[in-house]
């Protein structure tokens, strides 16, 4: 199993060069199809007027629109390089509000989707992905490169997080061309239930079947059984994933259905906001 189309979202968000090169490693590593994407918030779209607008302004705004456009071509192109993968630069102009819909339908095309974590500390700006959108819309796990960069490879040293749950049991099978390139993979359970029929697996021992059915795959995992104690769950991984200097992330995201599953469960929530290493997350 390998990764064979990958789509890569380029925007001004972060380090466009980190992201891009997050993509194009693993394009590399599974001789997969790259394809850029970059789609340029509408000003007008963005206008409210009483009265009619002159066709120069007119012109004048969607010129800064295709500036856009042609900013992310020429950043996908030089990141890109001497590269001899293959490769294709998409784009389109969208209102903002539909710029995270557009995205998730060009990623029901590929296998991965990778962008950029939101800015912790700001709010949207035109123009740039909502990574939970993205991952609650496009039905394809989603690599989000923390938004203040990568210090090292990842990759190498995986932890996944696992409570049995379908979104978990997805995210797993989608990172499957991932962990089995890993050094190291440790599948953790925070505050598991080990009866039998419990959220760890079908048997006793949470996260014993998911290690067996790993070990199918040939990939060698560690299990470890967490309890949260004063801690969430998410700042038990985050803390573990430090300690264990973790490279990579991969954990099942979850949605409020009766919201439209427009707003993430705390534990997803905190993790995109909080993030220190890329992340798959799938729905």
């Amino acid at each position: 199993m390998s990764y064979r189309n990958i789509l890569t979202v380029v925007d001004e968000v972060g380090k466009p060069d980190q992201t891009i090169g997050a993509a194009i490693k693993l394009a590399e590593q599974h001789q997969a199809h790259l394809t850029g994407l970059h789609v340029a918030a509408d000003p007008i779209m963005q206008l409210y007027f009483d009265g009619p607008i002159s066709q120069d302004v007119l012109v004048s705004l969607r010129e800064q629109a295709q500036l856009s456009v042609q900013r992310a071509e020429a950043t996908f192109g030089k990141i890109l390089g001497q590269s001899t993968l293959s490769n294709d630069f998409r784009s389109q102009i969208a209102a903002t509000s539909v710029i995270d819909e557009v995205i998730a339908m060009h990623a029901r095309h590929a296998d991965l989707v990778v962008l950029t974590q939101s800015d912790p500390a700001k709010e949207r700006t035109a123009g740039n992905a909502m990574p939970e959108e993205v991952i609650l819309q496009g039905g394809r796990p989603v690599l989000v490169i923390p938004y203040v960069g990568i210090g090292h490879d990842f990759g190498h040293n995986v932890l996944v997080g696992w409570d049995g749950s379908r979104e978990a049991a997805r995210a797993m099978n989608d990172a499957l061309p991932i962990l089995a390139t890993a050094d190291k993979v440790t599948v953790m359970s925070v505050n598991p239930k080990t009866s039998t029929g419990g959220t760890g697996g079908t048997g006793e021992v949470a996260g014993a079947d998911i290690a067996l059915h790993l070990a199918r795959h040939d990939i060698k995992v560690e299990v470890m059984h967490e309890t949260s104690h004063d801690l969430s769950p998410d700042q038990v991984i985050l803390s573990r994933a430090a300690e264990l200097d973790i490279d990579m992330l991969v954990l099942g995201a979850y949605g409020t259905p009766r919201l439209r599953e427009r707003l993430f469960g705390g534990v997803t929530r905190s993790l995109l906001h909080e993030m220190t290493v890329p992340t798959l997350f799938s729905h």
